[in-house]
This record gives C-alpha cells, structure tokens and sequence, in this order.
C-alpha cells in the first residue's frame, strides 16, 4: 500500500485503465494533485505518465531493465556528429528532430536533448585531449583549433539554452493539460 492507500507494487507499471483515467482526467482540466489523491496514485506518477503522454502520445510504460544496443548509440553519436559538420549552429533539438525525420531514432528512443548535448561536450572534451596531447606545430593551427573549439562550446551552449526551453515549455504543456 502506498501513502495515499493505493494497492500498486513497486518498480511494475502502472496498470493501463488507471494510466488512461489520469489522461481523460487531466484532458477534463483536472489538476495533477487532484488526480493524484483521487486515483490514489503518486503526484510524480502522475506527471510521469502525463509527460510521456504529451511527448509521445502513447500511455503505454517504458521498458523495464535492459539496455539499448551500443552500436545503436554508435549510429547516433555519428549522425550527431556528421550533423554538427554540417551545420556549425545547429542546435540540439534541431539535431533530434533530423534523428527522427531521418528514420535513425523512433519518436520512442530518440536521445533527450540533454543526452545530445552530453555527446556534443565528450566530443569536444576527446578532440581537445587530443590537441593537448599533440605539439604544438604552428600558431596559425592553433588559431584556427581555438576557433573551432570556441564554435563547438558556443554549439554546447546553444543546447543548454535549448534544454531549459524545453523544460519551459514542457511545464508549460503540462499546465495546459
């Protein structure tokens, strides 16, 4: 039994017909809270499902354990790259999009926005390990590698912009519902 009197066991899914009546409810305009003391189901709970709902528009649970392929991750971390060399400003949710339209990710799996800041930043951090690693061979190479790291951490920066603009009108979204 959970704090508020529900009957659910930890770490399993919640079962659909309650996840659909949090959605027709919140569609009614029913606060979270509310929802979450009628239904007896946790307040975060609720937002999860209600989240993923206006992202994906499925009610159904993630997957339980496992982990995704690496040389799926592989793939994505390419096409993120080759995207980046393409377009210097591109931004991260730009990026996830074409991952999408581009048939590399489904709706489903596509990497937060986040994850591919993240892979934009270790990017930058191997190719700056690698500079340092190396002599320094002329100051018209190393103008020119500065430069370029400059872009890629003004890119890095874009995309933390990017992930507060998302959260913002993700609260927003939900607010909505």
């Amino acid at each position: 039994m959970n704090q508020l009197g529900g009957v659910f066991i930890n770490g399993r899914p919640l079962p659909n017909h309650i996840r659909l009546k949090i959605i027709e409810l919140a569609s009614q305009g029913v606060r979270p809270c509310v929802i979450s003391r009628s239904l007896r189901v946790s307040h975060g709970c609720v937002s999860k499902i209600l989240q993923r709902y206006q992202e994906t528009g499925s009610i159904r649970p993630g997957a339980i354990g496992g982990s995704k392929p690496r040389s799926s991750r592989d793939d994505i971390e390419e096409k993120v790259d080759e995207y980046q060399q393409q377009h210097s400003g591109i931004f991260c949710w730009e990026i996830r999009d074409r991952l999408v339209r581009d048939g590399i990710c489904e709706r489903s799996n596509v990497p937060s926005i986040s994850s591919i800041g993240k892979m934009m930043r270790s990017k930058t951090e191997e190719e700056d390990d690698a500079v340092q690693g190396k002599e320094k061979k002329d100051d018209g190479e190393d103008k020119e590698k500065e430069e370029n790291r400059e872009e890629r951490e003004e890119r890095i920066r874009k995309c933390q912009e990017d992930d507060e603009h998302s959260a913002e009108e993700n609260s927003e979204g939900m607010q909505s519902l």
